[in-house]
């Protein structure tokens, strides 16, 4: 993190409108002064109470003293910004994150955008480095409460949306996951410098569909598997599971309605073949001999060449 610079042009300009006339606003002055040794020595994180106290006692004097006041004021956000970049340096990440989160409001305050943007983005920064590690260490949970709060923090942060959606899924949260999965991929399509992390994401949909789909089909649930492959459509293993769990359940309004979008999902031969072969089967069970005819003639690879043409025998003989 780079080290915040603070100019001495804006000190220098608010030590300009000190006068001896009223005794009050001289000691403001001095004591922006005071403030102002402090930065030029690079003691920053002790100039912040001098800098607060300046803001009171500015205050207190009230327009006499509003130049030195602001100046105090657009400042004060600055070195809250390098006490929590020095307190990551010394691993204190509540610190840092204390400070950051004080600059950010501060600066907000003061109109600062950029310091305000600056200061989000180490706070999101930080949890996210919290949550990689809990995340590895195979704490689920508190990597996700990390990750939901650096996300809150940066909710455009496509990284940590990632990370999120990883975690949710970890978790079981399917829903969840599938939300931001989604986003990251529509990130990564618009564009191109987040085309890994959509790449991964995809990948991620991918298994952990795949995964869950299988939990439900050892289970019957053929409502369940549907939904997880309805979450995957383009992924050829989901698909076959979905048509062979129907065809096993002897679901074959499924299969007939589903067959299809499997069949083009397929992307080997063997596999492309078993789907038509049961899509043959659930039209021959449902007696539309002349469909199973039709899809038994497109088994061309796999195990089921042999059973698809003596099927086929006997429903276009009936």
């Amino acid at each position: 993190m780079k080290q915040v610079k603070l100019w001495g042009v804006a000190l220098a300009a608010a030590l300009t409108v000190l006068g001896a006339s009223a005794q009050t606003k001289e000691e403001v002055g001095l004591k922006m002064k005071e403030a102002g040794e402090l930065i030029n020595n690079k003691k920053l994180v002790e100039a912040i109470p001098v800098v607060e106290e300046v803001i009171k006692m500015g205050q207190a004097v009230g327009a006499d003293a509003v130049d030195i006041t602001s100046e105090a004021q657009k400042l004060l956000p600055k070195l809250y910004l390098q006490k929590g970049v020095e307190s990551v340096r010394a691993q204190k990440l509540d610190e840092a994150i204390a400070a950051f989160e004080k600059a950010e409001n501060l600066a907000d305050l003061q109109g600062d955008v950029m310091t305000t943007r600056q200061a989000g983005r180490f706070v999101s920064n930080i949890y996210m480095s919290i949550g990689i590690t809990s995340f590895n260490a195979k704490d689920y949970t508190k990597a996700l409460e990390s990750f939901q709060k650096g996300l809150k923090q940066d909710p455009e942060n496509i990284q940590l949306a990632y990370f999120t959606a990883k975690s949710y899924a970890e978790m079981g949260q399917l829903e969840q996951a599938m939300e931001l999965y989604k986003q990251v991929i529509a990130a990564g399509t618009e564009n191109s410098k987040y085309a890994k992390q959509a790449t991964d994401a995809k990948a991620d949909m991918d298994n952990y569909m795949l995964v869950a789909a299988s939990e439900a089909a050892q289970a019957g649930d053929i409502e369940k598997v549907q939904t997880y492959v309805a979450a995957v459509p383009e992924n050829a293993d989901a698909n076959l599971l979905l048509i062979q769990t129907a065809n096993n359940l002897k679901k074959y309004d499924v299969v007939v309605a589903k067959g299809a979008d499997a069949y083009a999902a397929q992307t080997d031969d063997a596999k492309k073949s078993d789907v038509a072969f049961l899509i043959g089967v659930a039209y021959q069970n449902k007696g539309n001999n002349a469909k199973a005819a039709e899809w038994l003639r497109k088994v061309t690879a796999g195990s089921n060449v042999a059973a698809a043409k003596e099927l086929l025998t006997s429903v276009t003989a009936a």
